[in-house]
């Protein structure tokens, strides 16, 4: 039976390898010679806690060092020699380590590059050195070109005696020669204070800075200081690349704990300008290795930055460390900037509007932000389909964040750290003992294949890349030179990885560059164009972690037979071009002198812009009051406390200008501006307006209310800071007197004290005057309790202005509706009376059909009634120029921490769970078979103190289901939601029934908050201009901040094309709330108002 079983297994394997052979192939040490192992020896006194910096790896390099045609590989050890393979052909290598005289000494070696350092045609090798013994002095192995090598980095002047991580080569003068960029980590207590990393900036020693060296004909200066790059950062890792396309090559340095990331951008005089932000809004936490390259193909390097954030359930709530508020919000004040838990993938937008890119972190919309403990990162074409994938190296030695290890150990070590009987005792105490005790855990690293607009998916299984390793440093070569990518990888304790690539099917060209005078040519960039297809790569070697990639660019073209165009940029600006080059060949090129100048250039001809931000004399300032909202609901998933200011325009002086109102946060009054006669805006004083400030101005609508000829205004008055039913939730009516005279006319609206947000204007019953839809937008402090919203009817007389609550009579659907973000009325059915459609937060789109006055709901029969989502904004167009109104609705997106599909929804539950007489919240997230809690045992404890009585560690939380934390009666006795889409959606108007589709890939990067619907370029087909951001998430939850606006141009059949910032010159960065049409003058404009910050004027050309 025994026999028959091992049979049938072998059979299956055979079957299974035979019917989907895997694209990559793991390479056994004996078919390549290869059996480098980076193999630790920790002992009592020296150990990951002796030394914390133990786990960090090693790196690895690529290139020809003897010009045979064929790359070869260098790997470098901490406590083993490094070693040198050269490639034999075939996939087989041999070891010249020490022939080469390459084996390195007792250093612990960590960073390498190869770089023709003397340009005389070899590769020479610099491997950067930390550890925590000295030497800790770079090395620098000259290539003798006869595969033997000698030291030489005193002599050339880099032997930097910095805790060197990595180190990268590129001409920063362009003066034809490479310099040197050294990143350092130098030794920090991982429980150091925020405001430690704040000081280190403003007080650092030189060995504590990366340093830059200057090629000076040979030997290198030292010009950290003049250069303005002295810092202090733990930099795991560096990238130089041209992020702003002016052809100087800028730096990005990826930097751990709370040290800020550096993006120098280079100044083009010698000098460089950290301008972290506001290019990045964002960047992730613990920084890891960083990569940057064209992903998207639009002609702009991206960055791909790497973080320790686990995908699964159990490894995010037992191992990663959570984010402390308070530590979070202060390094922020100190201008640290906002980090997050989280890989990055920052798309390039362009320079918007000066010599500085701007980017959008995009890692939860790419579907690449978890990968739990990763160390390298790196986009290259490994199907030859012509879009970058992307490989993620992965895994820690040992899980040294484990909850529960600290938790049970924490007295051990607080001795070990202050008592003078323990410290510096570990052989005695037996140090090592303790260190085993720590889970380990093996991971599998990650394959992402690029889907072009539908974000990376993972293809690490498919593709034959799941082993399970402690894997650091990784490159890419065609080690066989068969027109694919092979990845080799530099493990912890196990022999490194070589994965022969067999899947490529599609076509590739490569490149091999030669510089002027024999330089390799850094910062060099090559474009191809295959019709309207464009890809570009640039020439740069030091890339992931601690390695060094091929200095062979390699393009995967998909089924193209040829090349219709190809463009070389060189890094003085001469250009080379070829067209119609046949594909499936490797392209030797070298520096043409003949070239033309190209000068200051950019891959996107860019026409004049179709809008223009306006510099204002005295621009509006919003200044949110400071209140926080987690203190009374500790597991809110965002503030409510920070939705304004509302925004309103029109003509409130009877001048025919149009002017407009902007709201203020608790403590700060309501702005009115003026519209002078030469379209200039001045602000006028409303002493009613002083004497009310201490209301949050969430909605506000001007409206001719008694219909006197003059306007008046409705303000609806909302937040998060008041107990429900306080007086600071009351609306207010502002009858306008004339000559700029406002009454606040309390008769005219019902006293009702909701917080609400929403009110919109329309006449609902054909009387000839205007009703509101007034909406509740949350009740106050009991999230996500739903809200009441009202139907307003306006009978007004000649005795006053009365706006009646007629609800209950036409409308009672409206009790408890829920959170109302937003409304429109639009005649769906073609009927001649306004319809209702309402909005909102964990809400479905709801549609009320007008009955000659009064209301029934609809939404079943127009629409479904489980489209539930974060709805933030709607807004109604005919789209399609077929006679009807369509709808655009804005949603979270689906770029946010919180994902949600049919198969896989999100929820929210409200209920006392641990019986105090407290309403809790719980959000949970599916991973289709099983239901779990977003937040961890240490925040859920916070709220509910009985989880940690019921759960006594971190592994039986981690281990524990919803069900299992918070039982099934009282799930199913809570208040419930559940969203199942994300998207902002277009819905199509079909003989008065709507059909769904999402709107483009770039408007899901952000939620949206505002639509101006417009024919912005008068082709005859509507627009859409849309802004957003949700700047009030919870620490745990990276911020939507990845949103600059967007125009949306309509094609009149119900579809839009995206046009990016870069070319419409649309910029409406920050936390955008609302944006309104103005007409000034002759023209038109938009407004745009921000949560604490300023309003813009864009004008539309």
């Amino acid at each position: 039976m025994r026999n028959i079983l091992v049979l049938l297994t072998c059979m299956s394997f055979i079957f299974s390898c035979t019917t989907s052979e895997k694209s990559f192939v793991k390479l056994s040490p004996k078919k390549t010679n290869v059996d480098f192992q980076n193999k630790l020896n920790e002992t009592h006194s020296y150990n990951y806690f002796t030394y914390p910096y133990m786990y960090l790896g090693g790196g690895v390099a690529v290139g020809d060092i003897n010009n045979d045609g064929l790359e070869d590989l260098y790997f470098t050890g901490n406590m083993v020699s490094n070693k040198l393979y050269l490639n034999k052909g075939n996939m087989v290598f041999e070891d010249i380590t020490k022939s080469a005289g390459v084996a390195g000494d007792s250093r612990w070696f960590s960073g390498i590059t190869m770089v023709d350092i003397n340009q005389d045609g070899y590769l020479d090798i610099y491997c950067s050195v930390g550890g925590k013994n000295e030497p800790n002095n770079n090395v620098l192995y000259i290539n003798n070109k006869d595969n033997t090598f000698t030291e030489k980095a005193k002599e050339y002047g880099i032997d930097d005696n910095g805790y060197s991580m990595q180190s990268t080569f590129l001409d920063y003068d362009k003066d034809g020669d490479l310099d040197l960029y050294v990143a350092n980590y130098p030794p920090t207590s991982f429980t150091a204070p925020v405001d430690y990393y704040k000081y280190m900036l403003d007080n650092h020693s030189d060995q504590d800075s990366d340093h830059l060296y200057r090629n000076d004909g040979g030997t290198f200066t030292d010009v950290t200081e003049e250069s303005g790059i002295s810092n202090f950062g733990l930099s795991l890792g560096v990238v130089a690349s041209d992020f702003n396309n002016d052809n100087y090559p800028d730096l990005y340095l990826s930097n751990d704990f709370n040290a800020p990331d550096f993006l120098y951008i280079n100044n083009g005089d010698g000098t460089f300008s950290n301008k972290i932000q506001p290019v990045l809004k964002q960047t992730s936490f613990f920084g890891m290795g960083v990569d940057s390259a064209d992903f998207n193909n639009d002609g702009w390097n991206d960055i791909f930055q790497l973080d320790m954030s686990a995908s699964d359930n159990y490894r995010s709530k037992a191992n990663m460390s959570s984010m402390n508020p308070e530590v979070f919000y202060q390094s922020v004040a100190l201008g640290l900037h906002h980090q997050y838990m989280q890989n990055s993938l920052q798309l390039n937008q362009g320079n918007l509007g000066n010599k500085e890119p701007a980017f959008s972190n995009i890692a939860r919309w790419g579907g690449v932000s978890s990968t739990d403990w990763s160390w390298g990162g790196l986009f290259a074409d490994f199907d030859n389909d012509g879009w970058k994938d992307l490989f993620v190296t992965n895994g820690i030695r040992r899980d040294v964040n484990n909850k529960d290890f600290y938790n049970e150990h924490r007295d051990f070590f607080n001795k070990m750290e202050n008592d003078s009987n323990f410290r510096n005792k570990e052989e005695e105490v037996k140090l090592l003992n303790y260190l085993e005790k720590i889970p380990s855990q093996k991971l599998a690293n990650y394959m992402f294949q690029n889907q072009k607009e539908n974000g990376f998916e993972d293809k690490s299984s498919a593709w034959g890349l799941d082993e399970k390793t402690f894997s650091n440093g990784v490159v890419f070569s065609d080690l066989d030179n068969d027109g694919d990518l092979d990845l080799v990888i530099n493990n912890l304790e196990d022999i490194a990885s070589i994965y022969e690539n067999n899947q490529a099917t599609g076509n590739y060209l490569d490149f091999t560059l030669t510089g002027k005078d024999q330089n390799l040519p850094m910062g060099t960039k090559i474009y191809i164009s295959q019709g309207e297809n464009l890809q570009m790569q640039e020439y740069n070697l030091t890339r992931g972690y601690m390695s060094s990639v091929s200095p062979r660019i390699h393009f995967g073209v998909g089924a193209a037979k040829s090349i219709d165009k190809i463009r070389i940029v060189w890094p003085d600006n001469k250009e080379t071009i070829m067209e119609n080059v046949a594909t499936n060949q490797r392209l030797n090129v070298a520096y043409h002198e003949s070239a033309v100048d190209v000068g200051q250039n950019s891959t996107i001809a860019i026409a004049s812009k179709k809008f223009e931000t306006l510099t204002q004399n005295d621009p509006f300032l919003h200044k949110e009051n400071p209140y926080d909202d987690f203190e009374v609901e500790i597991l809110l998933p965002h503030k409510n406390s920070t939705l304004g200011p509302a925004l309103a325009v029109g003509d409130l002086n009877g001048d025919q200008r149009e002017d407009y109102v902007v709201g203020g946060a608790i403590g700060q009054p309501a702005a009115l501006y003026l519209q002078n006669s030469d379209g200039t805006f001045q602000y006028k004083a409303i002493s009613i307006f002083d004497n009310d400030k201490f209301y949050e101005d969430l909605g506000i609508v001007i409206l001719d209310a008694d219909n006197d000829g003059d306007n008046d205004l409705y303000f609806a008055s909302g937040g998060n800071e008041f107990n429900e039913g306080s007086q600071g939730y009351e609306d207010r009516f502002y009858e306008n007197l004339g000559n700029l005279s406002f009454k606040r006319n309390l008769d005219a609206i019902p006293n009702t004290r909701i917080s609400g947000a929403e009110v919109s204007v329309q006449d609902y019953d054909h009387d000839g005057d205007l009703d509101l839809f007034v909406g509740g937008r949350l009740t106050a402090k009991q999230y996500p309790n739903p809200a009441s919203s009202r139907l307003l009817e306006n009978q007004s007389s000649s005795t006053g202005i009365k706006f009646i609550d007629v609800t209950k009579d036409k409308l009672p659907e409206l009790k408890n509706i829920g959170l109302v973000t937003a409304s429109t009325w639009i005649d769906y059915d073609g009927d001649s009376w306004e319809d209702l459609v309402i909005v909102g937060e964990w809400m479905p789109i709801r549609f009320f059909k007008n009955n000659q006055g009064t209301f029934k709901e609809d939404t079943k029969q127009v629409f479904k009634s489980d489209q539930n989502g974060w709805w933030f904004s709607i807004e109604k167009g005919d789209f399609d120029n077929d006679g009807d109104q369509d709808l655009v609705v804005g949603n979270l997106g689906t770029n946010y921490k919180y994902q949600a599909s049919v198969e896989k929804p999100f929820s929210i539950y409200l209920n006392d769970f641990d019986k105090n007489e407290v309403k809790d919240i719980v959000l949970s997230y599916s991973t289709g078979s099983e239901e779990y809690p977003v937040r961890g045992r240490q925040c859920s404890s916070e709220q509910m103190p009985a989880i940690k009585k019921k759960f006594k560690n971190y592994d039986a939380f981690a281990s524990a289901s919803l069900k299992d934390i918070y039982t099934d009666q009282m799930l199913d006795n809570s208040l419930k939601y559940e969203i199942k889409s994300f998207k902002s959606i277009y819905l199509e108007n079909n003989d008065g029934k709507f059909i769904a589709k999402p709107l483009p890939m770039e408007a899901q990067y952000s939620n949206i908050n505002a639509f101006v619907v417009k024919d912005f370029d008068s082709d005859g087909n509507l627009d859409l201009v849309i802004g957003g951001n949700l700047y009030n998430a919870e620490v745990e939850t990276p911020r939507n901040d990845a949103s600059y606006g967007l125009w949306l141009k309509g094609d009149g059949k119900g579809n839009f094309k995206t046009q990016r910032p870069l070319v419409s010159g649309l910029n409406l960065s920050g936390d955008v709330k609302d944006i309104k049409e103005i007409n000034v003058g002759k023209n038109q404009h938009l407004l745009s108002v921000r949560n604490n910050d300023y309003l813009q004027q864009i004008k539309i050309n």
